[in-house]
């Protein structure tokens, strides 16, 4: 049964129900109406229905902000500490976690350096032989893959993680097109503000790229 508010009462002064308790605090995880609505023990028919119906209900949409605020609070969250991170994932090098460099070939230095099979053994502590004769100071294509230990705050925040395949070591990144994309969101290049009734609204701001990079000097000088 849907939670009706008492005609004629504030909304502000309406006292949730355990229900509309749990409904709230398990929307703040993920801000999946249906999800929380099943985890307040709503049934599976109705979840969908009175979950949409929840967010709309203003004294409950005001118990979400609360607890929304609640927590930044005890996680000491704000918007622009949100904000630097994005912009430390949009500005950090991919190719300080992986990329492919020239290094001396089998041939380079004067003299063949082969491997059990007779392959020309690279060499990539070395640059390439400029007078090589064989790739004629071209090297030999190398992968580099950094050790994670070692990396700058930066290039920390892109690392994901990296995995064993069939092919060899896969090193997974966070995104950063989306990092960007989120950047600009927040400083309202192409805002986006999404009500919780799901409704959405869009406002171009005539904040320009470098403005964007100003705004995060600024938060650069302050970390």
């Amino acid at each position: 049964m849907t939670d009706i508010m008492p005609e004629g009462v504030v909304s502000e002064e309406v006292e949730l129900t355990d229900k509309q308790r749990i409904f709230v605090d398990e929307y703040i995880i993920d801000f999946n109406s249906t999800r929380a609505a099943k985890a307040a023990g709503y049934s599976e028919d109705s979840a969908a229905n009175i979950g949409s119906e929840n967010v709309r209900k203003p004294y409950i949409a005001k118990a979400i902000d609360e607890a929304i605020a609640d927590r930044r609070k005890r996680l000491r969250i704000d918007a622009d500490t949100v904000l630097w991170k994005w912009w430390q994932i949009a500005n950090a090098d991919y190719n300080e976690l992986s990329s492919v460099r020239r290094v001396a070939c089998g041939y380079c230095y004067g003299g063949a350096s082969m491997d059990e099979g007779g392959e020309p053994v690279i060499d990539p502590s070395k640059e390439p032989d400029v007078d090589c004769q064989f790739c004629k100071g071209e090297g030999s294509p190398f992968v580099y893959i950094a050790d994670t230990s070692k990396l700058s705050p930066e290039a920390k925040m892109l690392y994901q993680g990296a995995k064993e395949t069939k092919f060899g070591i896969e090193v997974m990144t966070a995104d950063r097109m989306k990092a960007l994309d989120n950047v600009a969101r927040h400083l309202g290049m192409f805002k986006e503000q999404i009500e919780h009734s799901g409704s959405v609204h869009q406002e171009v701001s005539n904040l320009t790229p470098e403005q964007v990079i100003e705004r995060m000097k600024q938060k650069q000088d302050e970390y």
